[in-house]
């Protein structure tokens, strides 16, 4: 590349633009840079696969996230990724549709006033003791890239579909999961993700019953910073940014 487009690029990237975006588990503010053109094809790309669509896409947002965040996305969860996400919606475009005078920046103004009250929690059930907290952002991409790793290839049929499904189900409780301990033996589950699913596959369902009224309860707070504020309606998120 000639020294003209390398200085070119380099200018570009010297004033390009910054966004403060406030995060509810940290209830602090933190820098992110806007989507380039590359960054929404990416996005755009990720819509091609109806059956994997939103693993493709929050795989995609996460490496967007990481190269565009000021800080380390490690330290971020699930619910962060929704204002994250709204605010790079916003800087594009504020209107939200046409029917109301709705817009992103009324929601992002909204959710810094939502009681923040999610917090990591132990759940003690039979001989199992779970340590159970909202995924990070680093967890939830971990979990869904195996996910797709395993299925990248695959055509679904019926059978292949409940396959899915299935794994589907026992991942969501492996990225609220942290550890287990049985007795004196305890194991993080986040390490070794293919050995952790067959660990909580072997484990009586009747044991999970608390971890999913957790991972409820995260999901329906995910779900109020998207809703409208006044009415019933919520932002589509994913994908069209």
């Amino acid at each position: 590349m000639s020294d003209k487009f390398n200085d070119i690029l380099n200018e570009i990237k010297s004033t390009r633009s910054v966004l403060t975006v406030f995060l509810p588990s940290t209830q602090t503010e933190v820098e992110l840079s806007p989507l380039t053109l590359a960054q929404q094809k990416l996005i755009i790309e990720s819509t091609s696969d109806t059956t994997l669509g939103v693993l493709f896409f929050n795989n995609i947002f996460y490496k967007i996230l990481k190269d565009n965040l000021n800080g380390n996305i490690k330290d971020y969860n699930t619910i962060d990724r929704v204002n994250l996400t709204l605010a790079l919606r916003q800087h594009l475009k504020d209107s939200i549709d046409e029917e109301s005078d709705e817009t992103v920046s009324k929601l992002l103004t909204r959710n810094k006033d939502i009681p923040y009250n999610i917090e990591p929690v132990t759940v003690t059930t039979g001989d199992f003791t779970f340590t159970v907290q909202a995924p990070t952002l680093d967890v939830d991409n971990f979990v869904n890239t195996h996910l797709l790793n395993k299925y990248k290839n695959t055509s679904f049929d019926d059978n292949k579909l409940k396959n899915l499904i299935s794994d589907l189900y026992a991942c969501e409780i492996l990225k609220f999961v942290k550890s287990i301990k049985i007795n004196d033996k305890e194991v993080n589950l986040h390490n070794e993700l293919t050995q952790s699913i067959k660990v909580l596959e072997s484990i009586d369902s009747i044991h999970f019953k608390q971890v999913t009224d957790y991972i409820n309860t995260v999901r329906d707070e995910e779900a109020k910073y998207t809703k409208y504020t006044v009415g019933d309606k919520s932002i589509d998120i994913t994908p069209d940014l």
